[in-house]
């Protein structure tokens, strides 16, 4: 039996965005498994693997005592995390990032960026280097002659290695959090215009006449005609649009 050689962060703050990533979407699935021996250590070691490096094969020659125990402090590390507000500035290598949270600044392109991101989960640098610019600069900010200053790609390249993992968790967290909130602000104010308007054009149907003096459209018609009102491409577009919280 071997011991685990390599190194892993020793606090949420040394954790890499593509460590935590990996180990928000492993959570949830020991919830939902039957947590018997071989499932329990099985996860441990894919626990261990996230966030030393190491493969599961190498992991899995590892002594069941150091799996054991390396697990436990992972686990005790992750669960004493709380999130709170994301500061909006983190220094790397002596230079400032910042992110605007006060969702009303973010420019166009931003928005744009991160709706083009098919899953974050596989990508959570790229979300980033989206959101938090080098202080004092403009996102994607252009010299005289059109060339990009400060390309996402570069950004997202340091911030794969040294973003700290306690300001990931907590922007995260705010950014889920302001997405949702306003997803369900913008659905309710859609739903409202909407009743509004099928009432309208309902009263308008029926007061035209349906061919015969004094007829007017039957409930079958007005029931018909809501549905199509409600399954519009504009419908749809909402729904596809405000359905979802990942980003690009």
């Amino acid at each position: 039996m071997k011991q685990i050689q390599a190194s892993y962060p020793k606090s949420i703050r040394e954790c890499t965005p593509d460590q935590l990533t990996k180990w928000l979407m492993l959570a949830p699935i020991i919830q939902d498994t039957n947590k018997n021996l071989s499932n329990m250590l099985d996860f441990h070691c894919q626990l261990i693997s996230i966030f030393t490096g190491l493969s599961m094969n190498q992991v899995r020659k590892v002594h069941v005592d150091d799996i054991l125990n390396l697990a436990t402090e992972l686990l005790k590390m992750l669960a004493e995390f709380k999130t709170e507000e994301p500061s909006g500035s983190v220094s790397i290598d002596g230079k400032v990032y910042t992110f605007e949270k006060n969702f009303e600044y973010i420019t166009t392109g931003q928005i744009i960026d991160m709706k083009l991101i098919e899953d974050v989960s596989q990508s959570p640098a790229e979300a980033l280097a989206i959101c938090y610019i080098e202080e004092g600069m403009e996102y994607c900010q252009e010299d005289p002659r059109g060339k990009v200053l400060n390309p996402n790609k570069k950004r997202e390249e340091i911030f794969k290695a040294k973003f700290p993992g306690d300001e990931f968790l907590n922007f995260f967290a705010f950014f889920l959090r302001e997405s949702e909130t306003r997803k369900l602000a913008i659905m309710g104010i859609q739903s409202a215009r909407m009743t509004m308007m099928n009432q309208n054009l309902l009263k308008q149907l029926s007061e035209i006449p349906n061919g015969l003096p004094g007829q007017r459209t039957s409930p079958s018609w007005r029931s018909s005609l809501a549905k199509m009102s409600m399954s519009s491409p504009i419908s749809h577009m909402l729904r596809r649009f405000f359905g979802s919280t990942s980003t690009r």
